[in-house]
């Protein structure tokens, strides 16, 4: 349960504390006093989003904070999941900075939203007005007959098996349109795959062919460079080897007087030896050098019809060439396979079906099973609240195909009158009639599933003798857990163990939002005002203490 809450610079509120105990709470105020904002407050340590909007104050955090005391059995799985401590209390603190940036933390330990608010699931239900509006929603029916039958764990096996299911289905569908297509792109691709083959390439041939025509189509400069330098080097009478030995033997004759002039016949004769050896290799080139038009021709040709692949493909090099041609032969291939895999595929999801179509039939009966039941716990209860003629039944479709769910398409048929045959309830029940509904199958819900409910305004459209009996219902629900409701009947907020009052105050030219627990004389003064308005009568005073039973 929630026993202690702490709210500090949260839209119109400052600071708020408010202690609670277990029973049933009410916290009654004018509209517009804040009430939502409370719930807002609350709701963002239960893992809502929020940003920097929610701020009162810009230049500082706003801080949610919530003592928590449950049993460390229900949640010791989540706690060891999450390697968080369990203390006592246990706090849950969400923090909102002025960039919006927010921080959740489970005593002290950092957690992210979706940890937040898997734990919080399990300990506050808040029902808002909007939520009553839930119970024509034929899905939120279904979950509501899960809940009463303990489905939760069967639901989740089928559901990750569901999930697996579609993912099959999906696959089974892409296979089938990638094997249609292949099939139809077949025989283009098989023309691709010889037109590359019939080429019979080589690695790197393009770049060895473009370096060969490099070379035949500057031929004759190639030619005349390589019998100029002949000509010099080796050739002519005064060709520079000659001239360079004969210097080299001059300093031959001196090399002996100095360093200097030895070091310059050493580097005179290496010379001689490199432009020798270089001579000699020009020599060779230019002797085995020829050039064949025919070859250049050739060449030609098949540089034209790599460069054709090239374009109709939209690469550039020998080796991309290659490539595609090796993922070409693995597209026919795989098109070649489609047809075993989808067959695998199919016998697989068939197998996967028939096991959930299984557990799904499971499931139904133990849905169908508690239908009379919780009908007549149902009617039971509504008759307590002025509903004595009520019909409530539960209607079941079976779906011969599967969904998410199940195969169960749940519909409650509701009728309020007597000799009044049971419709949706979408068209059967008025405002106050889904009140008092909600009520009732909530109490049925929250009994041993959470420790805390919260229900804002869900007596709305009622009044009266039927206003007291649902705040009955809910004092009812407080002896096993923690009831809390905003109320704007006197009738439901005499029926509490504790009641707080919330209202606006300005403060330095500021409105903010307080919190006061009433007892005594303010108790019996708020609940007059509920009665009668601002203007305190004796007779609504003495109504008041009436209600209260003083």
């Amino acid at each position: 349960m929630l026993k202690h809450l702490s709210i500090t610079n949260y839209a119109i509120i400052d600071r708020l504390e408010i202690e609670l105990e277990k029973g049933f709470t009410v916290i009654t105020g004018e509209t517009g006093a804040g009430k939502s904002i409370l719930l807002g407050a609350l709701s963002l340590i239960l893992g809502q989003r929020a940003d920097k909007a929610v701020l009162n104050d810009e230049t500082k955090k706003c801080i949610v904070e919530g003592e928590f005391e449950f049993d460390l059995n229900k949640f010791k799985s989540f706690f060891d999941r999450h390697e968080l401590d369990y203390e006592i209390p246990n706090i849950i603190r969400r923090e909102i900075n002025s960039k919006g940036k927010s921080r959740a933390f489970v005593n002290d330990t950092p957690v992210n939203l979706n940890i937040l608010k898997e734990l919080t699931s399990g300990l506050i239900d808040i029902h808002s007005q909007h939520e009553t509006l839930n119970i024509q929603n034929n899905n939120f029916q279904l979950s509501v007959i899960d809940a009463f039958v303990n489905n939760e764990k069967a639901l989740k096996t089928y559901k990750k098996g569901y999930l697996e299911y579609v993912e099959l289905k999906d696959e089974l569908k892409r296979l089938v349109a990638l094997s249609s297509q292949s099939k139809a792109d077949v025989d283009y691709i098989s023309f691709q795959v010889n037109e590359i083959e019939a080429l019979q390439l080589k690695p790197n041939e393009k770049e060895k062919i473009e370096a060969e025509l490099e070379l035949l189509n500057n031929s004759e400069e190639i030619k005349s460079v390589l019998e100029n330098a002949e000509q010099v080097l080796s050739i002519k009478d005064q060709n520079l080897v000659i001239e360079l030995k004969e210097v080299t033997s001059l300093f031959l004759k001196i090399n002996n007087c100095s360093e200097v002039y030895n070091s310059i016949y050493e580097r005179l004769n290496s010379l001689v030896i490199e432009l020798e050896d270089l001579s000699n290799d020009i020599t060779r080139e230019n002797e085995g050098l020829s050039f064949n038009n025919e070859s250049a021709s050739y060449l030609n040709g098949r540089l034209s019809s790599i460069f054709s692949i090239e374009q109709k493909h939209n690469i550039s090099s020998t080796a991309e060439i290659l490539q595609l041609l090796e993922e070409l032969k693995a597209q026919l291939k795989e098109t070649s396979s489609y047809d075993e895999r989808i067959e695998s595929l199919s016998v697989v999801l068939k197998e996967k079906e028939e096991s959930l179509f299984k557990e799904a039939k499971n499931i139904s009966k133990k849905r169908e099973a508690c239908f009379e039941k919780i009908s007549q716990k149902i009617k039971n209860d509504l008759s307590q609240l002025g509903m004595n003629e009520a019909t409530f039944i539960v209607a079941n479709e079976i779906s011969s195909d599967l969904k998410e769910e199940g195969i169960d398409s749940i519909n409650f048929l509701f009728s309020a009158n007597k000799g009044v045959a049971a419709i949706d309830l979408k068209k059967a029940a008025s405002g106050g009639e889904l009140s008092r509904l909600m009520l009732v199958i909530k109490s049925i819900l929250a009994k041993n599933k959470i420790s805390s409910i919260i229900f804002d305004e869900i007596d709305t459209g009622v009044s009266g003798d039927i206003a007291d009996k649902m705040a009955n219902i809910m004092r009812g629900m407080g002896l096993d857990m923690q009831v809390i409701s905003i109320t704007h009947l006197p009738q439901v907020a005499a029926k509490a163990d504790s009641h707080f009052r919330i209202y606006k105050e300005n403060e330095a030219e500021k409105t903010k939002t307080k919190l006061t627990k009433l007892n005594g004389d303010s108790r019996v003064d708020e609940l007059a005002k509920m009665l009668s308005g601002e203007k305190l009568s004796t007779a609504a005073k003495d109504n008041a203490k009436s209600l209260l039973n003083l």
